[in-house]
């Protein structure tokens, strides 16, 4: 007797970036390989809760561009967050310093909580997503967020979905904290951008893929500045300890997104198509594992003289 190959999904964080997980879903999708579990990080939250909900690629892609592409997101904050900067830098910290440095006033940071309202992701994640809870979601899924009481890593499964996403998108210093069950909650995506760990503690799958959205580390020479070495060292400590989690995966995806910065909003399609040729690359490695990772379950076999023994 068989089952089948149970398969959990894990988004990473990225920004616009994560975009590109909607193309690998249109893949999988389309070649029958099936998503039993969804975790998904910041950017990622956002995609596997839409899909969680109704695993319907192409119509969430659509909804997408509509918010993105329309006059509400472009009246919105977030579209003037640090405008026409092109510098891919994956450090949390590096992309409100980047601002700094362009002369935008972050004054905010030392004033309130955050540079942005919540209400400002609020009101986003309520145009992208429905008001629904986890238990009506038609896959189960998880939001890894990091709790600024404890420093503890906190998985959120259970009520509401928006406010899960609200927590797990609130990128620290950009978007305030979010209070919840007494802890302290914000993105957890700068200790842990794709939390495959964190997956599978939660679900054991038997097939964990991981798709990494965050640019790789390239060589540079100058250090002109106390401020660039910090920043430095933090790329470096972020890239670390995500190599270290997507190691544990059973296969990566990697869509060649990372020289789109992540508030950039103007490649929409290309991130999309990026995330779908990944995808495209590693169906047949997936389609291999799933059949080779199915477990078989075997009753153990009576010999009919014990039963007219045990009968006697």
């Amino acid at each position: 007797m068989a089952r089948r190959c149970r398969v959990c999904l894990v988004l990473g964080g990225g920004g616009v970036r994560g975009l590109a997980h909607l193309g690998v879903l249109q893949v999988l999708e389309r070649a029958g390989i099936p998503i039993d579990y969804l975790v998904g990080t910041s950017a990622g939250s956002i995609v596997g809760a839409a899909y969680a909900i109704k695993p319907d690629a192409e119509r969430i892609t659509a909804r997408a561009f509509e918010y993105f592409s329309g006059e509400e997101f472009a009246a919105s904050s977030f579209s003037s967050l640090l405008p026409g900067s092109k510098d891919p830098h994956p450090g949390l910290v590096q992309n409100v310093i980047n601002g700094v440095r362009k002369g935008i006033a972050y004054s905010n940071l030392l004033r309130k909580a955050s540079v942005l309202p919540g209400e400002k992701m609020s009101e986003m994640i309520a145009c992208l997503l429905p008001d629904a809870d986890f238990i009506d979601t038609k896959i189960p899924f998880a939001v890894p967020t990091l709790d600024l009481k404890t420093g503890e890593d906190v998985l959120i499964t259970r009520k509401s979905i928006r406010q899960a996403v609200v927590a797990g998108c609130s990128i620290p210093g950009v978007f305030p904290p979010v209070e919840y069950n007494d802890r302290l909650l914000v993105d957890s995506g700068i200790v842990c951008p794709v939390p495959v760990s964190a997956a599978r503690k939660e679900f054991e799958p038997d097939l964990l893929i991981a798709v990494d959205i965050l640019n790789r580390i390239e060589r540079e020479e100058e250090f002109p500045h106390g401020l660039d070495v910090l920043l430095r060292s933090e790329t470096i400590a972020c890239s670390r300890l995500n190599s270290q989690e997507i190691s544990k995966a059973d296969i990566v995806i990697r869509p060649e997104v990372g020289q789109i910065y992540w508030s950039d909003f103007s490649e929409l399609d290309s991130l999309v198509d990026e995330g779908a040729a990944a995808a495209r690359k590693q169906v047949d490695e997936i389609s291999r594992l799933i059949r080779r990772k199915r477990r078989v379950f075997k009753f153990p076999r009576l010999d009919p003289r014990s039963i007219f023994k045990a009968a006697e």
